[in-house]
């Protein structure tokens, strides 16, 4: 199974840079001779042990870059270990940054061509990225080689991959038909998982008494014995999280009817927002945003009695999901790790869930998390209003607010649904959402139309169901710490005091494509010399994107000014600020731009076009999916000739529609009237 690897998913965009293919940084570290006199040697075991502990840890919600450096550390060390390289290719998908990871997973697949665990990943990979027709082609060129009569093992991989591009029934028939000859065991526990998957849990099972497959596949076999006795009829006709999760919706509703809580009349007492962490991106300061919004209205006296707290699922310092802490604390918003709470409300016997342990064993396992810690916690603080943050949160939390009984429960998302994120996209999402919003009390609600509508698609609601909440965002200051104007400073000496600046402020990653802003900026530097490049924020992509930028040829014209609390410093030396997004809300980038006065150029990822004043100075490309670096510079070169008295008038322009249309003061409002359902 040597096949060649389609020249359609061995690069997306490619840019202008003598047509060599990237890399990944497991793949570059392999070819570079290993020598590095601190390390303290350890055994092959000793490093598998290790790569699955730093694996665990960025899988609870703990990840950093120095992960996957220490991880690639270890596979270089033993590089003919292709768990080693396996634990790389999964850091690099939990880090988000998808496009390395797919680069990363093709390497370890042309090392280790008849791996069974590295190449359905990067296939899953490639599914995401360019669709079903590329993938299927890549798995045809793969296994051309392959004799399914004569090799089990070849089998087994084709009914894997079959199942993850949507054809479990294929894959099924395939293993029924084929011989397993050693892999026997194998086999029957592939065709469980199936059977399990359709709901046919007495197939499964009978399938499991075979002692070597249940002794392989213990869990899988507590499992479906658990499913097969407590779902029968049309709970059996899916996996057994989606009927766990549709059966305690179901008793939650009829507890619901029968114990009806009292939401919020005359004012609003307790609230708690859950999100998934303090970090520095634009959800989390929206988060951050309403949280301390409501608590100037509580101390004033105005609807809110508060108080307000913050629930999220990280707070670790060390991985800076804690950008927004001081700001929460000085504000008096009270925020707590909800990860520290006790399982079951710290009596396993006593709590609420405990009549329902045999179904949340089946849940998720972030669901299952969220529900075990949350859901006798919010019992007990008994808030008038939850509002859960993204999707992520919602899977996680919004079951244990259901469950809990909260009054009114918010479901706050802020980009596109999951049927059009294919690389987020979960079999229970949807069951989850139908149950949770078919309960009085629930709302969804979107920080843009688009948004909101896209949701209203994928869940068949009738128009106008999910409210639009737009964000709130005030100007950010100007000022900055020595160190940082020093570095503007030395900056502007060494590219002549002059010249347009494009800025950019974003994370380093696949969905914020910093590489192809540098393309921008490579496409606009042909036609004006003079242009200079700022680019703020850090992310797994910054390496490369430095890199890039050498490639380029715009290393001297561009600064990194990496991670930074004062964009506002930043903005103010822009002339026009370019985001890049496959996926967006309403990002706070473009409005906290505008409303310092500067000009944006924008792909019409999401809700980002209801971000954009509707200007002459202002761009939404034509394309998010493939946007074109020419369309972009020609806009900004033109920008960049306007005269005088036009770039100030486009300035003034830009910040007036900002203020206008997103203030704080209008989306702490509207969000309270969410809260009191009106």
């Amino acid at each position: 199974m040597t096949g060649t690897i389609p020249a359609s998913a061995q690069r997306r965009n490619p840019p202008d840079h003598g047509g060599v293919l990237p890399t990944d940084p497991l793949s570059e570290a392999l070819e570079r001779p290993f020598r590095d006199p601190m390390l303290i040697p350890i055994s092959e075991s000793e490093a598998l042990e290790e790569a699955a502990l730093l694996v665990d840890e960025a899988d609870r919600g703990d990840f950093s870059p120095w992960l996957v450096s220490r991880t690639i550390s270890l596979a270089v060390q033993f590089p003919a270990n292709e768990q080693l390289q396996y634990n790389v290719g999964r850091l690099l998908l939990l880090s988000g940054d998808t496009e390395t990871a797919r680069i990363c997973w093709r390497g370890i697949v042309e090392r280790f061509p008849q791996s069974y665990n590295a190449f359905p990943q990067y296939l899953r990979t490639v599914l995401n990225a360019f669709g079903g027709d590329v993938a299927n082609e890549i798995l045809a060129s793969h296994c051309a080689e392959a004799d399914l009569a004569s090799d089990p093992a070849a089998v087994l991989l084709v009914a894997r991959c079959r199942t993850l591009l949507g054809a479990p029934e294929e894959a099924l028939t395939l293993l029924e038909k084929a011989h397993p000859g050693p892999l026997a065991t194998e086999f029957t526990v592939a065709q469980a998982q199936l059977h399990r998957m359709a709901g046919r849990f007495d197939q499964a099972l009978a399938l499991l008494e075979n002692k070597e497959a249940a002794t392989a596949a213990p869990d899988l076999a507590r499992n479906i014995s658990t499913a097969a006795r407590l779902f029968k009829g049309p709970h059996a006709a899916g996996p057994p999280s989606v009927a766990a999760i549709d059966t305690l919706i179901g008793m939650a509703l009829e507890k619901r009817e029968s114990r009806r809580p009292d939401g919020p009349v005359d004012g609003i007492g307790r609230v708690i927002l859950i999100g998934g962490s303090l970090g520095g991106g634009g959800a989390e300061r929206q988060l951050a945003n309403t949280a301390i919004g409501l608590t100037s209205r509580m101390h004033a006296g105005s609807q809110i009695g508060g108080p307000v707290s913050i629930y999220c699922r990280k707070l670790d310092r060390r991985r800076s999901n804690d950008f927004y802490l001081a700001r929460l604390e000085a504000a008096e918003v009270h925020v707590a790790d909800y990860l520290a709470a006790s399982e079951w409300g710290g009596d396993r016997e006593a709590s609420i869930l405990a009549p329902h342990r045999e179904l949340i064993d089946l849940l998720p396992p972030r669901m299952r998390e969220g529900v075990i810690r949350l859901t006798d916690a919010l019992r007990y603080e008994t808030p008038d209003v939850v509002q859960i943050w993204q999707d992520g949160m919602i899977f996680a939390a919004g079951l244990s607010a259901l469950l809990a009984n909260v009054p009114r429960i918010i479901l706050n998302v802020r980009t596109m649904p999951p049927n059009r994120r294919k690389d987020r996209q979960k079999p229970e999402q949807e069951v989850l959402y139908r149950g949770l919003l078919s309960a009085p009390g629930v709302t969804l609600s979107a920080n843009s139309q688009m948004a909101g509508r896209a949701y209203e698609d994928w869940l068949n609601l009738p128009d106008g169901s999910v409210v639009t909440v737009p964000n709130g965002v005030d100007p950010l200051p100007g000022d900055a710490p020595s160190d940082e104007q020093a570095r503007w400073e030395r900056f502007d000496r060494e590219t002549g005091h002059s010249g347009f600046v494009l800025g950019g402020v974003m994370r380093f990653d696949d969905n914020k494509r910093p590489l192809f802003w540098l393309e921008i900026c490579a496409a606009l530097a042909k036609r004006h010399r003079d242009a200079r490049f700022i680019i703020a924020g850090s992310g797994p992509l910054r390496g490369a994107a430095e890199d890039h930028a050498r490639r380029l040829g715009i290393a001297e014209q561009t600064l990194f000014v990496g991670r930074t609390t004062h964009i506002g410093f930043w903005l103010d030396r822009m002339d026009a600020l370019a985001l890049t997004s496959r996926h967006e809300g309403v990002p706070n980038a473009l409005i906290e731009a505008q409303l310092a006065g500067v000009p944006v150029l924008t792909t019409p990822a999401g809700g980002a076009p209801e971000a954009v004043a509707p200007v002459e100075a202002n761009a939404i490309l034509s394309d998010a999916e493939s946007p074109s670096a020419e369309e972009a510079a020609a806009h900004l070169a033109t920008l960049a000739q306007l005269s005088e008295d036009k770039i100030v008038s486009a300035r003034a322009s830009v910040k007036s529609w900002a203020r206008d249309h997103f203030a704080m003061d209008q989306m702490v409002k509207r969000t309270i009237d969410v809260f009191m359902n009106q």
